[in-house]
């Protein structure tokens, strides 16, 4: 008869298949979800040609990718070229093993080698953490060994992002940890099931570390490593194929790790008020609904908001996220060793965020940013410096001169 340690591997195993057969599964569909949601978006159709509203898009574009002939540059060294788009997808599973995706099938209180985690282990998230941050070498390497040097230039970026963002990542979370007790990812569910939601005690930290989950998967505001204006494609510029496609698994797949770490932390996992207690298909429902709402968001952002510019980038980073982290993991301890009431934590959240918001438009007046009220809605007046009143007529502000003024109306009649 086997020992229970060879079924408890053989559990391991099954569902680790299983989960990587769903995150590519995933994958492949989120490539034709998001340009459909974009094309909502911004006015436009996305694939809908290849089976029924294009949902056979995913299989045209890895047959494209399959068939695509794989180039290796010259200068490029070679071996380290080829593993490094494997590291990131590696890194990009991996990560993932901690994350509990449903309560336990015997309840909660009833835990089983079948649950839907592959391994519930004391530091969880720290696991997390620190293979995330192993993603990095991934785009380095693949930068660095192109052989060309705006690919290079790229994965320095990314580098430099990383690390600057990872920081304040990891602070946002600790202030959560401080009330959990507990690194581990079922712990932290437990928890929240026993009080409220850590987003309720930690506004701060959920809005710090929703930033941050931006910058550490590169999507847009923050996807400067992929600069195409600037960089050509960045660390992907020499990349084609099949191996450019791992890079794009291993970005998607990261914002499915991120957007779970984020339901666990501060949404209450696979929890909803009691209801999925003792249901576990339900509970994995819940899970995926609220993973999926961060990943629209995540598409919502990208469709609507610009890129920034690469100072404004670690600025942001360094001197206003890194900060606030830092006062929130303070105040969170005081919070926790004088044993104050969780809604004292709140209060301080919230209020640090409108003190933010509010100095933010007020650097913005500083620099010549004006919002005045036209009918009930706020307008943004940029300075004559920067306004192109060919293309922006609009209403000069009282402050300025009438030299000023003449030369727009007279910019306008021109064009």
């Amino acid at each position: 008869m086997p020992n229970i340690d060879f079924w408890y591997v053989l559990a391991a195993v099954v569902k680790s298949a299983i989960v990587i057969f769903l995150l590519l599964t995933v994958f492949a569909f989120m490539t034709v979800i998001e340009r459909r949601v974009l094309a909502r978006l911004q006015g436009r159709l996305g694939p809908n040609r290849i089976g029924p509203f294009g949902s056979l898009q995913p299989v045209a574009d890895a047959l494209k990718m399959a068939f695509k002939e794989q180039i290796i540059p010259t200068q490029a060294f070679k071996l380290v070229y080829v593993i490094a788009p494997v590291i990131s997808v590696v890194v990009a599973l991996s990560a993932f093993a901690v994350i509990p995706i449903g309560n336990s099938w015997g309840g909660t209180n009833h835990p089983s080698i079948w649950d839907p985690i592959i391994g519930d282990i004391n530091v969880g998230l720290l696991w997390i953490l620190s293979i995330s941050s192993l993603a990095v070498y991934g785009i380095v390497l693949g930068g660095w060994s192109s052989g060309n040097r705006y690919s290079l230039l790229g994965a320095l970026r990314s580098a430099a992002q990383i690390i600057s963002y990872e920081t304040s990542l990891g602070l946002a979370l600790s202030g959560a940890l401080m009330w959990a007790g507990t690194l581990s990812m079922v712990g932290i569910i437990h928890e929240q099931m026993n009080s409220y939601w850590f987003i309720v005690m930690q506004p701060l930290g959920f809005l710090i570390y929703l930033i941050a989950a931006f910058a550490e998967v590169n999507r847009a505001p923050f996807d400067l490593p992929e600069a195409e204006q600037e960089l050509t494609a960045g660390y992907l510029t020499e990349y084609s194929g099949l191996r450019w496609s791992l890079y794009q698994m291993s970005e998607y797949i990261n914002m499915i790790t991120v957007s779970s770490v984020a339901t666990t932390v501060f949404l209450g996992g696979w929890s909803f008020f009691g209801l999925t207690d003792n249901i576990p298909g339900l509970s994995i429902l819940v899970y995926v609904v609220k993973v999926a709402l961060f990943l629209f968001f995540f598409m919502w952002v990208r469709a609507t908001l610009p890129r920034i510019r690469y100072d404004h980038l670690m600025f942001f980073g360094w001197q206003i996220l890194l900060p606030l982290a830092v006062l929130n993991i303070v105040f969170t301890a005081f919070c926790v060793a004088l044993q104050w009431p969780w809604y004292v934590n709140t209060i301080f959240g919230v209020a640090a965020i409108v003190v933010v918001l509010f100095l933010i438009q007020l650097r913005g007046n500083s620099l010549g940013i004006r919002f005045e009220e036209n009918s009930g809605k706020h307008r943004q007046h940029l300075p004559t410096s920067v306004r192109l009143a060919k293309f922006e007529a609009i209403s000069a502000a009282p402050e300025e001169t009438e030299e000023v003024q003449k030369q727009d109306s007279e910019a306008v009649q021109v064009s």
